[in-house]
């Protein structure tokens, strides 16, 4: 099927399909000595002669006729208008020409405003993911006026779509949207509270407050943090961190965020809220990596017990190579670390 030599279909039945196919198969089992010896060509070349008639079976399944000397000699560019023009109302054929706009690099503005447009209105959401991602470095098509909203769609969809409680595959969605977004080169672009909104009715408070850090920044965003920060439960970010944000591309954020949960219960001296989970040595460990714990301290001193908070005040003399006397009494170690000395 792959060469034609052998096959017992007549030519006419041997489409551009079954000669992908079967090219396919033959470079997945046989080795580039075998594949070079059948072809007499480099493998380098029956790769691109694959691409080229897989390209052809697109043309076959939108009935029309191509034969190979007449796609490799055409120009490409009126080619891809061509059947842009005659074939946009298709699925099959936006995609196709999608793809060729990708393989020959054209960046006809007018035109990819028109494929995105199209990708959208037939719904092909995890399609459209891959080519923006493939289109993101070309800074000219920034400007297209469906590229923004293109972006905010494949990413609120998922979204959208989602309900409480989450089942495994709509988490994993809505953790994708999160990614897309960090990795949106026109963010500015995108409407990151509505975003926040819909993930907090998603409860994922971690993934808002991602969104929402993702603004640019301007009084605005700061303002937004503020008031995010003031409404949210810190527990509950910091377990979504742990579960959802501890590996992959979305680590980078679970460090920014747990720091700004930890820095406003300090700077709220709302110690607390944390007193009685497994948080609470995280937050001890950030007020000694900032060197801020005497809040902390008279926190422990007075809410706690002495002995926690002189405790405390000894892993911090530690921390910094400054270590209390062994023989110190508890009270002894709080009047030293509040004198100062």
């Amino acid at each position: 099927f792959a060469t034609s030599a052998t096959t017992t279909l007549g030519m006419r039945q041997l489409t551009f399909a079954h000669r992908t196919r079967a090219l396919q198969c033959l470079l997945y089992l046989a080795d580039k000595e075998t594949i070079e010896s059948l072809f007499k060509k480099p493998i380098e070349e029956v790769k691109s002669y694959l691409k080229c008639i897989t390209f052809m079976a697109s043309f076959e399944t939108l009935n029309i006729p191509i034969t190979y000397e007449l796609f490799c000699n055409s120009p490409k560019e009126g080619m891809i208008k061509g059947l842009w023009k005659n074939h946009s109302h298709e699925a099959t054929a936006v995609r196709l020409v999608t793809e060729l706009c990708l393989e020959y690099k054209i960046y006809d503005l007018q035109l990819w405003n028109g494929l995105l447009q199209k990708l959208l209105g037939f719904s092909m959401i995890p399609y459209l993911r891959k080519v923006l991602t493939a289109i993101s470095s070309i800074h000219s098509l920034w400007q297209v006026p469906y590229f923004s909203k293109a972006w905010q769609r494949v990413v609120q969809i998922p979204l959208l779509s989602a309900s409480c409680p989450l089942s495994s595959s709509q988490l994993s969605d809505c953790c994708e949207s999160l990614i897309r977004c960090s990795e949106c080169p026109v963010s500015d672009d995108l409407d990151m509270i509505g975003v926040a909104r819909q993930y907090v009715q998603l409860e994922l408070p971690a993934f808002a407050l991602a969104c929402l850090m993702l603004m640019p920044h301007s009084e605005k965003r700061h303002q937004q943090i503020k008031n995010f920060l003031g409404s949210c439960n810190p527990q509950i970010i910091l377990q979504q961190l742990e579960e959802h944000m501890s590996t992959g591309q979305l680590a980078g954020f679970s460090h920014q965020i747990r720091n700004l949960i930890l820095n406003n219960v300090i700077n709220k001296k709302d110690f607390g809220i944390l007193a009685k989970t497994k948080y609470f040595q995280m937050l001890k460990l950030h007020t000694m990596n900032t060197n801020n714990i005497t809040d902390l301290v008279n926190y422990l001193a007075n809410e706690l017990s002495l002995d926690e908070a002189s405790v405390f005040i000894t892993e911090y003399a530690k921390h910094r190579g400054k270590p209390v006397p062994p023989d110190a009494a508890p009270l002894e170690i709080l009047k030293m670390f509040l004198s100062g000395s």
